[in-house]
């Protein structure tokens, strides 16, 4: 496996790149979700499990790592924060790098996580408004999920449009 900091650099540094692309992922899935493109939205969620099935690969790796740097040092640690104080300074410095990195793309995949989040609920509740209003203008109709009116009880085009 070679020198177990360069592994963990190396792994902090793929974490941050799969972060990147999971970044990508939900940026591409607010896109598709804004023009209404189900199919991709349905792309970015597979690519964006996928992804999630990486990272957790990825930390389990890290979490692996910190503790043999941590026990070859006659310490436990369970992160790197944790040991960080436990390296030599030169050895610190690139790990400190490789973990602002990381933190970086993850602030920045959560940030559009919960913009998606956000966007997706801001969403249905204005189409829970739309059907509301819709019910009190055809009272007893129905509106299936391809926007048809199922009206019961006399013809569709008799709307009262009262408002």
């Amino acid at each position: 496996m070679g020198d177990p900091l360069e592994a963990l650099c190396a792994v902090l540094g793929d974490e941050a790149r799969v972060c990147g692309a999971l970044s990508g992922a939900l940026r591409a899935e607010r896109d598709a979700a804004i023009v209404l493109d189900a199919d991709a939205i349905v792309a970015s969620l597979a690519e964006r499990r996928a992804l999630n099935d990486e990272l957790a690969r990825l930390a389990a790796t890290r979490r692996h790592l910190v503790r043999s740097l941590a026990r070859a040092r006659g310490q436990t640690a369970e992160g790197v924060t944790e040991l960080l104080p436990l390296l030599a300074p030169e050895p610190g410095r690139r790990v400190r790098q490789q973990l602002r990195g990381l933190r970086q793309a993850v602030l920045d995949a959560r940030s559009l996580g919960r913009q998606n989040a956000l966007f997706a609920a801001s969403s249905l509740d204005g189409v829970g408004e739309m059907l509301r209003l819709l019910a009190s203008l055809q009272p007893g109709a129905r509106y299936g999920a391809d926007a048809r009116v199922a009206a019961s009880g006399g013809p569709t085009n008799r709307i009262d449009r009262r408002v």
